[in-house]
């Protein structure tokens, strides 16, 4: 197969081996970085695609930061280090600047800070969440998180921060929004590492995904869902996966006033178009939901999760063939 390496004007070629990516592709995945080969290799584990290193321009990025550490009397991270009294001290000044109502005091000594002294002080200040969204706040006085300062932010402050509500499933969408891709696949991957338990890690996961689905950004829904190894996304449906029963035909299902006739597992088969969303026939209302969010964001993704999830419960997707 005879395939042009680079593309013209107005074509897009794949981050990973640089062949056109066909007009049929991109009319089902506009914003595909890859092409069906590399994709596949990506879904079944075969590609590292964090290993290319490439951004949405295709040039290679830089590696992602590590995370600050505390190590005896210092916080560290990379080749910056400060003592834990002097980061200390600089929190009590904005403490007291905040106290006196010198809000834009405060923030002009924070945003002065190198990115790594302004990590550490959130890490020490008696309340994280309010000390990072002065990294981030902008002219008029509007609170943000500033993205480089986040992916400082070590794996436990940056769970506890996102899940502020555990209980009631409720989660600070707008940190999750300012978390690259590689800050994002570090804590989803980090907060699973001390759990054995495959119930327990399924939850966990699970958890990760509602949060991701809460997103108003679809596009960022798709980069952070895309940062995570397929591996760990299947873990989130060994527990929910029965809700599918992909085993099952739907003779007609009516979507946009059209009736289809529907084999389950064919619409998350590996070279299905977009069908319809997950919702439509899978058993669980919340789980439908999630599904939905996520499906609408990287259908592909999210296809390959499903196989996944089934293969591990069952004796193979090559079963229902």
């Amino acid at each position: 197969m005879n395939q042009q390496p680079f593309g013209g004007e107005g074509e897009v070629t794949c981050s990973v081996c640089e062949i056109v990516i066909s007009m049929a592709r991109l009319q089902v995945i506009p914003d595909a970085k890859l092409c069906v080969s590399c994709q596949g290799k990506v879904e079944r584990g075969l590609l590292d695609l964090n290993a290319h290193l490439f951004d949405s321009s295709g040039i290679q990025a830089e590696p992602e930061p590590q995370p600050l550490e505390v190590q005896e009397d210092r916080l560290v991270v990379g080749a910056w280090s400060g003592g834990f009294m002097e980061v200390a001290e600089q929190s009590g000044q904005m403490r007291a600047l905040l106290r006196e109502g010198k809000r834009e005091e405060a923030q002009a000594l924070v945003q002065a800070l190198p990115i790594e002294a302004q990590a550490a002080l959130v890490v020490v200040d008696e309340d994280p969440e309010e000390a990072l969204s002065i990294t981030g706040m902008d002219g008029k006085g509007n609170p943000g998180y500033h993205t480089q300062v986040v992916s400082l932010l070590p794996t436990e402050l940056l769970t506890g921060l996102i899940a502020y509500d555990g209980e009631e499933k409720r989660f600070n969408t707008r940190l999750i929004q300012a978390m690259t891709p590689g800050a994002f696949s570090r804590t989803v991957a980090e907060t699973l590492d001390p759990v054995d338990n495959a119930e327990a890690r399924a939850a966990v996961t699970w958890e990760w995904l509602e949060a991701l689905a809460e997103l108003r950004d679809a596009n960022k829904r798709a980069e952070l869902l895309r940062s995570v190894e397929p591996e760990l996304l299947e873990e989130a449906l060994t527990t929910r996966i029965h809700h599918f029963n992909l085993n099952k035909t739907i003779t007609s299902v009516e979507i946009d006033g059209v009736n289809w006739g529907v084999d389950m597992f064919r619409v998350f088969s590996e070279d299905s178009a977009v069908g319809p969303l997950p919702s439509k026939f899978i058993e669980d209302e919340k789980v439908g939901e999630v599904m939905d969010s996520l499906y609408e964001a990287a259908p592909d993704v999210m296809s390959a999760m499903v196989r996944g999830a089934w293969e591990r419960q069952f004796d193979g997707w090559e079963d229902l063939e």
